[in-house]
């Protein structure tokens, strides 16, 4: 699980031609051009984002639709291409690299995070646009979100607020991987994170192919940290006991929350049902009815609109994983079979 990862850098080059220079980097360096905004949105960790300014043009005239290029170096290795390619360097008058992004995990509304954070290393909150070209090539920008770190990050992904400290990102990231876990769970409602149960049930006990779409989901959706796999006994009717594969998850969601993941996992992606994915927190079961106000839907109703909703917040990775798991399901038609491919 990723609580906290850098971003890309900002390297401001001036020159009196503006349009040439942007013209020859594009060429150099395969990049096409983009505003300052999607840069940012498409740019992910070891990225630079190329601005090129006219000679006298200050940064603060900077804006959100200023044409940029995004390259996939990192900064100095960049500076280093560029100053060693005489063509390009002749066509450069100025060279200023800007601060360095930090990206946070912080559950929304993330106030207590952002408050938290802002004191100990006296930031200056200010808008995002306003930090890049505020801040100094050892300053850092830390922007923070609700969504998994894993992958690129829209606008409308990232909290409003935006911090400016007065410290490396290298210094600032070396702290801050530390002090994340605390961050965090002083952002919980409860000021806790949960240990839950997962007994997983299925009738042709192929334990080994939904332990992978649980821990698949888990990891890509980053909800917490699996502490470990066992076999346990469970109790659905009286004097009946079945065995189950249990997973125990160390995580920062509610309950109820976690629930809904699993029962997007009960049906495969042809809409079958597949196994019964029982959830225990605090020796008590988490049912599934009432979970949601208004009319009631039944089970399969419920497991169908969690799948559309969670399944699509997946990597493409995650959901080619999940499809081929999937079809593994399909072709254990039955248990004797099931127990032959895991002896393999």
């Amino acid at each position: 699980m990723i609580l906290v990862r850098t971003g890309p850098r900002f390297l401001f080059l001036r020159n009196s031609d503006q349009e040439k220079l942007l013209s020859l980097l594009e060429k150099e360096y395969s990049s096409e051009r983009k505003s300052l905004d999607q840069a940012i949105e498409e740019s992910g960790e070891g990225d630079t984002i190329l601005v090129v300014l006219e000679k006298e043009k200050d940064k603060e005239q900077v804006e959100g639709s200023t044409p940029v290029l995004l390259v996939r170096i990192g900064s100095s290795p960049l500076l280093v291409s560029i100053i060693n390619k005489q063509h390009l360097q002749a066509s450069i008058e100025n060279v200023e690299l800007g601060p360095g992004l930090l990206v946070m995990k912080a559950p929304r509304p993330g106030e207590k995070i952002l408050e938290k954070v802002q004191k100990e290393y006296e930031a200056i909150p200010v808008p995002l646009k306003e930090a890049i070209v505020k801040g100094h090539s050892d300053w850092s920008v830390i922007c923070f979100t609700d969504r998994p770190l894993s992958r690129t990050l829209s606008k409308s992904d990232l909290l409003e607020s935006t911090l400016l400290i007065k410290k490396s990102v290298p210094e600032l990231y070396q702290q801050l991987r530390r002090q994340s876990v605390k961050y965090l769970t002083e952002e919980l409602e409860e000021g806790e994170w949960r240990e839950l149960k997962i007994n997983i049930y299925d009738s042709l006990e192929r334990y080994n192919i939904h332990y992978e779409r649980v821990t698949t989901v888990i990891e890509d959706l980053e909800i917490g940290f699996i502490l470990g796999e066992t076999w346990s006994v469970d109790h659905p009717f009286v004097l009946m006991s079945v065995s189950v594969f249990q997973v125990q998850l160390f995580t920062y969601l509610g309950p109820k929350e976690v629930k809904r993941i699993m029962m997007s996992l009960e049906y495969d992606d042809e809409g079958n049902r597949v196994a019964d994915f029982d959830l225990y927190y605090q020796k008590k079961k988490v049912e599934w009815g009432g979970m949601e106000k208004g009319r009631q839907k039944n089970r399969m109703e419920l497991a169908t609109a969690y799948k559309e909703k969670y399944m699509n917040s997946l990597t493409s990775q995650a959901k080619s994983k999940l499809a081929q798991l999937d079809q593994a399901l399909r072709d254990c038609e039955n248990k004797e079979q099931c127990e032959y491919e895991r002896k393999q």
